[in-house]
């Protein structure tokens, strides 16, 4: 079974802030993107 790391409402609230947000300026989006390679998801858990 999942669980969540935080409820509903405050997920709700952490994407009203990020869509608030503006755009990354070209190092964050670098920075961000070498992040993202660099740690890939993990895999799916068996239910």
């Amino acid at each position: 079974m999942a669980r969540y790391l935080t409820d509903p409402a405050t997920e709700t609230e952490i994407q009203a802030l990020a869509a608030e947000a503006g755009l990354p300026t070209v190092d964050q989006a670098a920075t961000l993107a070498r992040l993202l390679r660099l740690h890939k998801p993990a895999p799916p858990r068996a239910a």
